[in-house]
């Protein structure tokens, strides 16, 4: 074959992986019809990952994938995510068989903590910061090999998830006694159960570094903040619920050490909640941009104001990390005025769900594109729900002139401009909340152009062709797909009951 005619082959190769990367999942139907059969492919995902293959009753996989990479394992952070999502559909459920079996999958999943707490690993015991192990195998065996290894937001999200169950459990006349066998109890020396095993650890620990959600950097991170914020709080009330004051008000005490701790992630430079303040500034975090902000605000959020969707500088980092990643991925700057903008991890990841290190370009992930479509239901609905709103921060502006600018520019009756110290009225609050929903859907339309036909969720989506790559069926992000719809069903139905646009 001659050189020319090798050159035309390869540039017809080229033309059609940019087709069909910009076109990667046919429209054969709309995003109303396509949303009910992902939800089935993700439910289906998520209970194939618990009990696995090799895995002991209430494992939970982080991925069915065993080679580049290999993620499987039990993730401390991914298998309560995971458990919050089915105690979701525990409190939901009416048929008393559909009740019997979550109830089951949930204390096998207590009873796993329960082993794995008490399993010697590289980090420690029970009693030495063992709990801060990343991950185990699926047969409660130990992971010993090397490892970013001290996670403080697993005991977290662990706490809050067994708490939500335990109260649901009570509140369907469960047995007491099982609660404080297995969940919680005033034994500390060791700790006897799951969750006074997991608020005593996190409430000791929570000033101190760790790896936080990516596993990259050993730092004081904002998300492992706000997570064990939440828990500490909550888990203050659980104990009082149970008639242990002492607990109660130590764990409270904490909280508020730890809120009084978290103002230093404002940049009020540029407007934003810094993923992290003490990372070395270096080419792979130099801009402490992390979409995990907004996860945090996400799955840590105590509905008491603190770090509130709504928040301006909260606002403003979704806005900019928007504003950054449309053009920063070239599958982002293919996309059609339909589609919203794919997010990663951070601008300078250098892991693509393969390989890592210097030259090394990071992709789109599904768990934080979908984590953002979530953030702007969550947002929306904040908004339908408001009689009035005061911009109170000039950080709340860039937002708000992007939805003026793609959705409402036209309509006569928002203004031409917004300012600081203005109140926004109900018409104005119900047409951004609009803007809002339509953002989000956006993005669940891109996440749909780039899922395949069997509506398979990996870890990321190639920067460059627009396909799956990375771990397969993973975990996290068919519980990031069942959440954000979650989350989009609440918030049209709250947009419907509050709002009459004029």
């Amino acid at each position: 074959m001659s050189v020319s005619r090798l050159n035309k082959l390869v540039f017809l190769v080229l033309l059609i992986v940019l087709f069909h990367s910009s076109y990667a999942q046919p429209w054969k139907e709309s995003l109303e019809e396509w949303i009910p059969k992902e939800m089935e492919r993700s439910f289906q995902g998520i209970f194939y990952n618990i009990d696995p293959p090799g895995g002991i009753p209430g494992s939970v996989t982080a991925a069915d994938s065993h080679y580049q990479p290999d993620y499987y394992y039990n993730w401390i952070r991914d298998a309560a995510i995971t458990m919050d999502v089915v105690v979701t559909l525990y409190e939901r459920a009416t048929e008393p068989a559909q009740v019997k079996k979550l109830e089951d999958i949930l204390k096998s999943y207590v009873h796993y903590n329960y082993i794995i707490q008490r399993t010697p690993n590289p980090t420690g015991n029970l009693t030495t910061g063992g709990l801060g192990a990343a991950h185990y195998l699926l047969n409660g065996s130990a992971f010993t090999g090397p490892w970013c290894s001290v996670e403080n937001d697993g005991p977290a999200l662990r706490a809050v998830a067994v708490m939500r169950f335990a109260k649901e459990y009570l509140r369907r006349h469960g047995d007491l006694s099982y609660v404080k066998k297995w969940i919680f109890n005033n034994e500390t020396h060791p700790p006897t159960t799951v969750t006074r095993a997991d608020l005593d650890y996190i409430a000791k620990v929570w000033p101190d570094p760790c790896c936080g959600p990516w596993e990259t950097f050993f730092v004081v991170h904002f998300w492992d903040q706000l997570l064990v914020r939440k828990a500490l709080l909550q888990g203050s009330k659980f104990a009082e619920m149970l008639g242990y004051m002492d607990a109660s008000s130590y764990y409270l005490k904490q909280a508020k050490e730890l809120t009084s701790n978290m103002s230093k992630f404002i940049s009020h430079v540029h407007g934003v909640v810094l993923e992290s303040i003490d990372a070395p500034r270096d080419t792979i975090h130099e801009t402490f941009m992390d979409t995990s902000t907004i996860l945090a605000v996400l799955y840590g959020y105590n509905d008491d104001g603190f770090y509130a969707p709504e928040n301006p500088y909260v606002m403003n980092t979704a806005n900019l990390l928007r504003l950054i990643y449309k053009d920063l991925f070239p599958v982002n700057r293919r996309r059609t005025t339909d589609e919203g903008v794919l997010f990663g991890r951070f601008p300078n990841d250098n892991y693509d769900g393969i390989a890592t290190g210097n030259g090394v370009k990071g992709n789109p992930w599904f768990l934080c594109t979908l984590g953002m479509a979530r953030y702007y239901f969550e947002l929306a609905k904040r908004f339908s729900e408001y009689a009035t709103l005061n911009i109170s921060s000039r950080w709340m502006l860039p937002l708000l002139e992007h939805l003026q600018t793609s959705y409402f520019k036209l309509n006569p009756s928002m203004p031409s401009t917004f300012h600081v110290g203005e109140t926004l009225q109900k018409p104005q609050l119900c047409q951004i909340a609009q803007a809002l929903l339509t953002e989000a859907d956006k993005i669940l339309y891109s996440v749909y152009r780039h899922v395949p036909d069997s509506g398979m969720l990996t870890e990321e989506i190639n920067r460059y062709t627009g396909f799956e790559q990375g771990a397969k069926n993973l975990t996290w992000s068919y519980d990031s797909f069942v959440t954000a719809v979650w989350s989009r069903n609440y918030s049209f139905n709250t947009f419907r009951t509050n709002c009459v646009l004029v």
